[in-house]
């Protein structure tokens, strides 16, 4: 059985405490979310620096049988030191999330590679891991990238990838180059839809926030990445669409989880929202 877990971006207007309900609602049993804004401090809905807010968010997914696994995405900056990541690493503690994911922002790439480095060494003391995601439009913006600054981070079974399926043809890669990544590396996999090529005329940043498809809707080969990950990999649903954004939360978390699910089986798989 594959973990079908709900990505962050699928209901990324939802504070927290609507995200978690929304989630479980349209029946997933696990789901990436948003602590605060993309640096520690930023404003956001949730305060980390408040246990009591924090127990307060752990309380609404434990009563809505909903894990929390990940908590996205932070940008890397040199505005940003290593420290300021310790609340949301004691917040991601107290919630039972194992995953930081990070991107870059960073001018140096020496220098991310440091700050990596650092937050997963700090990460060790609250169980908590940090995957590095390449994005076309960051300073990290393909595979190779990627694989380059976790080489100078040193990376690890702290420190790894989170592979993003229209990043990745979207940055000129494809099935063909994850297979050749070490496994012990690849931590996370988000799924979605995509035309092969950007349309003419859209705007990438505008595609990755809301103009993914759900999978088995686009061109992307999909099974062909999912033949080149591990087993053990986390499985995101990861496709918020402005199209969807009259209909219910819970409605769009369904049907993320039922396009995920039919997708899974099709490979034969068999699937499961964790």
């Amino acid at each position: 059985m594959a973990n079908l877990v709900m990505a962050y971006l699928t209901l990324a207007e939802l504070a927290p405490e609507q995200m978690v309900r929304a989630a479980a609602e349209g029946g997933f049993r696990a789901s990436a979310i948003r602590l605060t804004g993309h640096r520690p401090g930023d404003e956001w809905p949730l305060d980390v620096f408040r246990e009591a807010a924090v127990a307060q968010l752990a309380a609404v997914a434990r009563d809505s049988g909903l894990a929390l696994t990940s908590a996205s995405s932070y940008r890397f900056t040199d505005q940003v030191r290593p420290s300021d990541y310790e609340p949301v690493l004691a917040a991601c503690a107290q919630l039972g999330i194992h995953t930081l994911v990070a991107n870059s922002f960073h001018p140096d790439r020496a220098g991310v590679a440091e700050q990596l480095h650092a937050v997963a060494e700090l990460g060790k003391q609250y169980g908590v891991r940090v995957g590095l995601e390449f994005i076309p439009v960051s300073k990290i913006p393909a595979l190779e990238d990627a694989l380059d600054v976790l080489q100078q981070a040193g990376a690890g079974d702290r420190l790894g990838l989170v592979i993003d399926a229209l990043h990745l043809w979207r940055s000129g890669g494809g099935p063909g180059q994850v297979a050749n990544v070490d496994p012990a590396l690849l931590f996370s996999l988000q799924l979605c839809d995509a035309p092969l090529r950007l349309p003419p005329g859209s705007d990438l940043h505008e595609e990755m926030r809301q103009g993914r498809l759900l999978p088995g809707q686009g061109e992307l080969d999909l099974r062909g990445l999912m033949d080149a990950v591990p087993a053990h990999i986390e499985l995101e649903i990861e496709a918020p669409n402005a199209r969807y954004l009259g209909l219910p939360p819970a409605q769009r978390a369904r049907e993320a989880r039922e396009a995920g699910e039919a997708f899974l089986a099709s490979l034969g798989t068999g699937s499961t929202a964790r």
